[in-house]
């Protein structure tokens, strides 16, 4: 297994052709906006990948029968060092579950992960029921340098390994932020934002859940979006209920279901 230099990452792009928007994370360590590694099966004219991103979602792509690659994989895998307590790797093809499934991935547990598309005209419709007026005592906020720093140093620290800095965040990331006393209650950001999209996150405290926050947010997040020329994009766990009715509800439309090897210790 090979790592590439960063300025070979695009060798890549050709197998990521028939997966774009399923791998936000991978495009945006393609085009350096985050960080991360790519290795492959050979340096001239690679046909197989692996691409692990700074905030651990990893895929592999390409052809999945080069045994001698695949095991190079599986050593990375369960190797701890690699990793930053977690890792999330996703399979697009059933060859490639075929392939991993052989090996014996410590600590890693298969789970299946549903990846949508917006329909433009769903969401232009049903956003006009959406209110984006916020009651009486909470506060809204569109990303700025206060609110991304309280955000990434108090409230989700993942955010300082996805995006190296905040002046990054703000300058290449979206969010959208409700507050009450001066304490985020909801939000919705981008963790990646590659290939013209711009993958969504929504965190709701749970003493504010089912008031509607979280679609206050992601509607401001699209329209963000819409504005800066970036498709929003959704995907989550395929047992994520509460997610899956979200999505459902500002028009995104389910494209597709893989399986994922979720590594948490």
């Amino acid at each position: 297994m090979l790592e590439l230099c960063s300025n070979e990452f695009t060798i890549v792009l050709p197998m990521l052709s028939k997966i774009k928007n399923k791998a936000v994370f991978a495009l945006s360590v393609i085009e350096q906006t985050q960080k991360g590694k790519i290795f492959v099966n050979r340096i001239l004219d690679p046909s197989a990948a692996l691409i692990t991103s700074c905030g651990g979602f990893y895929c592999v792509v390409g052809n999945a029968s080069y045994h001698t690659f695949n095991d190079a994989i599986a050593n990375f895998l369960n190797d701890k060092e690699n990793h930053i307590g977690f890792y999330a790797l996703a399979m697009f093809t059933e060859e490639w579950e075929r392939a991993l499934q052989k090996y014996q991935l410590i600590h890693a547990n298969k789970i299946k992960r549903t990846y949508f598309r917006l329909n433009d005209q769903k969401f232009t419709e049903m956003s006009i029921d959406i209110s984006l007026k916020i009651d009486d005592g909470l506060h809204y906020e569109a990303l700025n340098e206060h609110i991304s720093n309280q955000y990434r140093e108090d409230f989700y620290t993942y955010y300082k390994l996805v995006w190296d800095s905040n002046e990054h965040f703000n300058v290449r990331g979206i969010g959208h932020f409700i507050t009450k006393d001066n304490q985020i209650i909801s939000v919705c950001s981008s963790p990646y934002v590659g290939g013209g999209f711009a993958e969504i996150d929504i965190i709701t405290v749970e003493e504010y859940t089912r008031k509607g926050l979280a679609t206050k947010v992601a509607a401001l997040f699209i329209n963000d979006c819409r504005s800066k020329n970036l498709i929003p994009n959704w995907s989550c766990h395929s047992d994520n209920q509460a997610s899956l009715s979200l999505a459902s509800k500002l028009g995104f439309e389910p494209i597709a279901e893989h399986p994922m090897y979720w590594y948490n210790v």
